[in-house]
């Protein structure tokens, strides 16, 4: 951002030329049109010949980047909630304490005084396992986790055999199931990974059902939601900086873009890219869950780029834009300052690039005040 200086009062003569304009809009520079609204103000005309003295404001023009920022806000907690429970049919006998996690092979919740246990996979279960059964890909997925519990000797294939049945009766024994050789559906329930419990959905004493407890994922995320055109600032891999209650800053990468939604705001729905943001640092999240933080996505637009403040553009009579340079000391005429045509270049967060004109880093401009 370049730095903002007041100088000694401008002697100017009146109605010599239009004054400063607004632009109100800091969008991108398309080919075909300027994203921005300008205003221009002209001076008051006044029928007597005394110069009047302007107080105006000046700023550097500099060379660098050209950098684009969004500021908004997010959700801060624990990843993918969502309910778990079974399709086995009795009484529920245990629940976990919130708070804790499940492991791959660790216990859920009890059923009847005999466990539900969660074991990895992205293949949900969908039916029983037992001698007789069809191939698949979850014969396989159940067999890499009984290799893992140290259970299955063999590599994991899709055919149900002896070999499997022989480490299920294995695993059922560690667990003090009968050992059967097969497994009832629900007996087992499979997830991507190890699960933390967010809360209860039942009772001790409730009847078994699909929801018993609901869980989360181990790690802390960040949830945002932003504007399908602020979607360039966040491809995944991007760098954003995270600010917390209380003021703390931390650090997140963009780990997934979602496809659009329709989202309830304070204008009414409106179509929003969700975003997951995974924290560099966890430590720095340790004691908050489900918290508003505040995520600033930063793009950059251009290096080594000739900038000046959007506040400096003058709109011309004839098209284009100029910027006004204070002259080293007054013209014949009066005149304490001369315009000079640009060639514009994008926009973002209050600067604009200069493509084309005769300006260069160093020289000072007039800025609207």
């Amino acid at each position: 951002m370049s730095d903002i200086t007041t100088v000694t009062p401008i002697e100017e003569p009146r109605n010599t030329r239009k004054r400063r304009i607004l632009l109100a809009s800091l969008g991108v520079l398309a080919v075909a049109a300027i994203a921005a609204t300008v205003l221009l103000v002209q001076r008051p005309a006044s029928s007597g010949t005394k110069k009047d003295t302007v107080a105006v404001q000046t700023a550097t023009v500099t060379r660098g980047d050209l950098t684009e920022q969004i500021r908004t806000q997010g959700k801060l907690g624990f990843a993918s909630p969502r309910d778990i429970g079974t399709q086995l049919q009795g009484t529920v006998t245990g629940l976990p304490p919130v708070g804790s996690a499940a492991l791959a092979g660790g216990e859920l919740f009890r059923i009847d005084n005999a466990p539900v246990i969660l074991m990895h996979g992205d293949l949900p279960v969908w039916r029983s396992f037992e001698s007789g059964m069809s191939d698949g890909a979850d014969v396989a997925q159940l067999e890499r986790n009984l290799a893992t519990l140290g259970f299955f000797g063999f590599d994991a294939d899709e055919r149900f055999n002896w070999d499997t049945q022989r480490a299920i009766m294995k695993w059922q024994k560690s667990l003090g199931l009968e050992q059967t050789g097969s497994i009832e559906l629900g007996r087992i329930v499979f997830a991507p990974g190890d699960v933390r419990v967010q809360a209860s959905k039942a009772a001790v004493g409730d009847a078994a059902s699909t929801a018993i407890i609901s869980v989360t994922g181990g790690a802390k995320v960040v949830e945002v939601f932003i504007d399908p055109a602020q979607q360039p600032l966040a491809p995944v891999g991007a760098q954003v900086k995270i600010t917390l209650p209380g003021g703390a800053e931390t650090t997140g990468t963009v780990s997934n873009v979602g496809a659009p939604v329709e989202r309830e705001g304070a204008n009414g729905k409106a179509v929003k890219v969700p975003l997951t943001l995974t924290l560099d640092d966890p430590a720095a999240s340790e004691g908050l869950d489900n918290i508003t933080v505040t995520v600033l996505l930063t793009q950059v637009k251009g290096s080594d780029l000739l900038l000046v403040p959007v506040v400096a553009l003058l709109a011309q009579p004839d098209g284009g834009f100029a910027v006004e340079v204070p002259l080293k000391k007054p013209a014949k005429d009066g005149a304490t300052t001369k315009l000079v045509p640009i060639e514009l270049g994008a926009f973002a967060d209050g600067q604009v690039a200069v493509t084309g004109g005769k300006l260069q880093a160093g020289d000072t401009v007039v800025v609207a005040k």
